[in-house]
């Protein structure tokens, strides 16, 4: 039964071709692969009709949707050409067949389509005939996700005992992709050329609310233009021949109970684990200038802690917050970095003696990161005055009571402490993720660039007022004014996350849209993107969040499963003031 539903999940494979859905698309329920199968059968039906009407490349055509036709299809053309006689009779046994070349169709009646000239070798004239092939279809099957094979191959097992196809062996398709990173229409082209392929179907599986939501993109071969697409929803589950197991793919879907109450402060930054070792959650937040230590109650927000700031700390500027156990004592430590005064600093708080209270004061950038090989670690950097960072990043570690710097974590040439990811993506080495002062994606290979994003992804950043030094602030009357300077942008979060248990990491990453006349965002979307070895695909994503993202943050459960939770500015209107809550979104 087909649903009229707006897919949130779209394999976007072709990078040329391929975008994003304008309209909703209809999703098929299927309860076996057979079925699946069937439907692709159904884009390569045996039929033939002639021409009624040919004027300027626009053709009238004797078949329509009670012959199975549907738009975009295509049709070759030819007309009856000279006799064959018997040889010996002389008595005439058939005709040659003269190719006209080939159409695509537009529209479908009942009983007849428009097609217009795709490929012209003679002008086509009332009387030729139209057909797709009789023959059998040579095709392809691309798996895009790898997590299913089981799929891929039921289907290849039905298209082929249909009788209307031949399925080229997967290990050929193996073999070719092997050599071919890229994900675009020349892969298409080339693995019809070099196979003589009629058509290509890429087959993207994925998990979705309880069943399998199954991509099946079809391309003609020839010129890898894309015939359609069938999204389906595939519950083998109901029925007793299950193919197999399926293991879960991580899908976020936006749960009933999944907004906090309103926050009683102003909150911009936010941490989350068991901060008091208790084995509770608690939520550590910033609202720019102080900390709050908060536990959500059935009653609502409950605050353990609020920071209490001496008089000449007035001013301090909060710009990152993280948290992670780095002494190793089983309670993570809060990490905060701050501006004052012109100067950039790092504190961290900890649970101590029935307490919160500052462990540590050190001077420049502090960071909490999720290094490939090494798990989560601190780091830091130096700031300069002028400069604002200086020199590389350096991994510290806890010894003999305080953070002890070690080794350099090398970055490309540019980047700061803060926007950035790395992430496990199958490649020999971890790839680095990071946001530009434009917000589009960046990924990095080593220090070399590989892919840039068209598309932005607009976070709620935050701007340091750097104070101007030395010539500038002796020219501009401002010197030692920490209310004059330079504005410097602090890129929002992303994540990157193994979130299916593959060993390969998902990005996360939030996009603000909706800009209002204030420079705010009324609303916000997330985005999960995964490496396909040449660009970042975007494998799901949820819109109509209603509120900018302040801030993103990833829990994992007991159980295993991950939560996506953001912190979301909710717009006011005339008679109401804006709200901030926290918001979940869980994998099923």
């Amino acid at each position: 039964m087909k649903k009229s539903v707006v897919v949130l999940l779209l394999l976007l494979f072709v990078t040329g071709s391929v975008v994003a859905a304008d309209k909703p698309l209809g999703v098929d329920e299927y309860t076996s692969v057979d079925e699946l199968s069937m439907a692709i059968s159904s884009y390569f039906p045996k039929v033939q009709g002639e021409v009624k009407a040919a004027q300027a490349g626009n053709l009238t055509i004797a078949l329509g949707k009670k012959d199975g036709l549907m738009p975009g299809m295509v049709l070759s053309l030819w007309r009856d050409g000279k006799e064959i006689l018997h040889p010996v009779t002389g008595a005439v046994i058939g005709r040659a067949e003269e190719e006209i070349g080939s159409v695509e169709i537009t529209a479908t009646g009942e009983t007849s389509s428009t097609a217009v000239v795709r490929k012209k070798l003679r002008d086509p004239q009332p009387g030729d005939k139209a057909r797709i092939t009789p023959k059998k279809i040579s095709l392809a099957i691309i798996p895009v996700r790898t997590d299913h094979p089981e799929i891929a191959r039921g289907l290849a097992e039905n298209l082929n005992e249909s009788g209307r196809f031949t399925l080229l062996d997967s290990g050929k398709v193996s073999d070719f992709l092997k050599d071919r990173p890229q994900r675009d229409a020349s892969l298409v082209r080339d693995l019809g050329r070099v196979f003589t392929l009629d058509a290509v179907v890429a087959l993207g599986v994925y998990s979705a609310e309880g069943k399998l939501l199954v991509t099946t993109r079809i391309f003609y071969a020839e010129d890898a233009r894309p015939l359609d697409t069938i999204v389906s929803l595939l519950d083998l589950k109901s029925k007793k021949d299950t193919l197999a197991e399926v293991r879960p793919f991580f899908a976020p879907v936006r749960e009933e109970t999944s907004s906090t109450p309103e926050l009683p402060f102003n909150a911009r930054f936010f941490a989350s684990a068991d901060f008091d070792g208790q084995g509770g959650q608690e939520y550590a937040f910033s609202d720019g200038t102080r900390l709050h230590i908060c536990r959500l109650e059935p009653s609502g927000w409950r605050e353990l802690w609020t920071e209490t700031l001496p008089s000449e700390a007035r001013d301090i500027r909060h710009f990152s917050l993280d948290a992670a156990d780095i002494n190793g004592n089983g309670r993570p430590e809060i990490f905060v970095s701050a501006m004052l005064d012109g100067k950039v600093f790092s504190y961290a708080v900890e649970f101590r003696d029935n307490a919160f209270r500052r462990i540590a004061e050190l001077p420049g950038f502090l960071r909490v990161i999720n290094y490939p090989g090494k798990g989560i670690v601190l780091i830091g950097q130096d700031y300069d005055p002028e400069a604002f960072y200086r020199g590389q990043p350096k991994q510290y570690t806890w010894s003999a009571g305080k953070y002890v710097p070690g080794p350099a974590i090398p970055l490309p040439r540019g980047l700061g402490l803060y926007g950035f990811v790395f992430a496990s993506v199958g490649e020999p080495n971890p790839l680095l993720v990071a946001l530009d002062d434009k917000d589009h994606v960046l990924v990095y290979s080593g220090d070399a660039l590989i892919w840039k994003s068209e598309e932005l992804y607009a976070g709620v950043d935050t701007m340091v007022l750097k104070p101007l030094t030395g010539i500038e602030a002796a020219l501009s009357g401002s010197a030692n004014d920490p209310d004059k300077g330079e504005k410097v942008r602090i890129n929002a979060r992303i994540l990157a996350l193994d979130m299916n248990g593959d060993n390969r990491d998902e990005l996360v990453l939030p996009r603000n849209v909706g800009g209002m006349f204030a420079g705010d965002y009324k609303a916000a979307e997330l985005h999960g993107m995964r490496w396909n070895g040449a660009r970042l695909d975007q494998q799901w994503y949820i819109a109509d969040i209603p509120g900018a993202i302040q801030d993103i943050q990833a829990v994992r459960q007991e159980t295993g499963a991950i939560q996506i939770r953001a912190l979301v500015k909710l717009p006011g209107g005339l008679f109401s003031k804006e709200r901030l809550v926290v918001m979940t979104y869980a994998g099923k």
